[in-house]
């Protein structure tokens, strides 16, 4: 499998230079490399306004093999609006896959800061109920904005929101998962953001969604060095969602 699923030598969320990384790509594969594993996913944040996209592309590329590792290629960028657009380039190079994020929160007229959110609730002038579920609609509406899409630290908008998961109920998640099967996306586990948490994965799981593990680091040190991510998904059951040791 191309992409593997809960597989603790595999880490498909790794920045670099080219965004906001502190290490080169050549630097995070001699980590993944040294810390013997066999897949590295290279990604870094983009933009509408990205012009650097064919040189990232063509590094990560060069790089593929390097210390016996399946070296794949991707972007991660943030949803937009409740629609589901998607803040992407456009004529973008070949890519292995896409991470959508959640970097501000999505609203029927554009993202909002989660500063504002913040505010907008704590005045009562918008919901909890409101935010999450325009949140989860705008993840569903954003499921087919590539060939292959990974949900990147699905929820980690809301702590800066000032809510949490705990805000989102069962029958949502639910219906975020059964969208995510039948578009065989992918929801990542993610460790820098420490979500999502062990009960939505348990509800993902539930609803047959494959699950990756992701570091989503910023510095050579941190690829693949699992913790919040390895106790999350400890007692998930044995098969094609086992973590492989």
């Amino acid at each position: 499998m191309m992409f593997p699923i809960l597989d603790s030598r595999s880490d498909l969320h790794v920045h670099s230079t080219f965004s906001d990384g502190a290490s080169t790509v050549e630097e995070n594969v001699a980590s993944a490399a040294g810390h013997g594993m066999h897949t590295l996913g290279l990604v870094d944040h983009v933009r509408r306004s990205t012009d650097w996209l064919p040189s990232f592309v063509s590094a990560v590329r060069a790089l593929n093999g390097t210390g016996g590792l399946r070296i794949l290629c991707g972007v991660e960028a943030k949803i937009l609006g409740v629609d589901g657009t998607i803040d992407l380039p456009g004529n973008m190079p070949s890519l292995d896959y896409v991470l959508v994020a959640d970097h501000q929160l999505p609203r029927p007229d554009g993202p909002m800061h989660p500063r504002d959110a913040a505010e907008l609730l704590q005045h009562n002038e918008l919901s909890a109920d409101v935010v999450v579920g325009d949140l989860v609609e705008a993840t569903m509406n954003s499921l087919d904005c590539y060939d292959r899409v990974i949900l990147a630290h699905l929820f980690s908008i809301l702590p800066k929101c000032g809510l949490s998961e705990d805000d989102v109920p069962d029958a949502l998640v639910r219906r975020l998962g059964q969208a995510a099967k039948h578009r065989d996306v992918i929801i990542e586990v993610n460790e820098k953001w420490a979500c999502p948490s062990k009960r939505v994965v348990d509800l993902l799981a539930d609803a047959g969604v494959d699950l990756t593990m992701s570091t989503d680091a910023h510095h050579e040190a941190r690829v693949g060095r699992y913790d919040y991510v390895s106790s999350t998904l400890a007692d998930l059951a044995t098969g094609e969602t086992a973590m492989s040791t």
